[in-house]
């Protein structure tokens, strides 16, 4: 009778040493999946970051090009009025030669461009600008969404 309570006892032991084993390995699986879902915790928290300054980059930029065109479209409508005219620095050495002597102003020398001319240099200042700006939106859209952060 001793031999079977030692079997039994041998055998329950067998039995908690198995079921010991196994929840250890249920509780590492579940510090495991823990861990796992923090990482997915910190990395989404870390996609809302970026959006939230994506976003933000967004307004600013999108507002810096309004700007830049309403500033652009009052300086078109300033040239085709006459409001506004646009000249270049000119030099005349015939003219400046005969004036010399007769002790004119040493001023610099304008002459204006026609309103044609005037407009083309206006729209090409208007792309600059807005070129620029999209340029400052994709080296911050790269630099917020595509360059690791510590």
């Amino acid at each position: 009778m001793i031999r079977y309570l030692i079997a039994a006892l041998a055998a329950c032991l067998v039995l908690i040493y198995g079921g010991w084993s196994h929840i250890q390995g249920q509780a590492k699986d579940l510090a495991d999946a823990k861990d796992r879902n923090l990482t997915l915790e910190r990395a989404a928290e870390s996609r809302r970051n970026t959006q939230k300054l994506l976003a933000q980059l967004d307004t600013e930029h999108t507002k810096a090009l309004t700007d830049a065109q309403t500033a652009n479209n009052r300086l078109r409508t300033a040239v085709a009025t006459g409001a506004r005219r646009l000249s270049v620095k000119a030099a005349c050495p015939a003219v400046g030669a005969a004036t010399a002597a007769g002790g004119l102003d040493h001023a610099e020398a304008r002459a204006e461009l026609d309103s044609a001319a005037a407009e083309r240099i206006v729209a090409i200042a208007n792309d600059g600008d807005e070129g620029l700006i999209a340029l400052r939106a994709a080296q911050d859209y790269i630099n917020t969404a595509c360059t690791p952060r510590n």
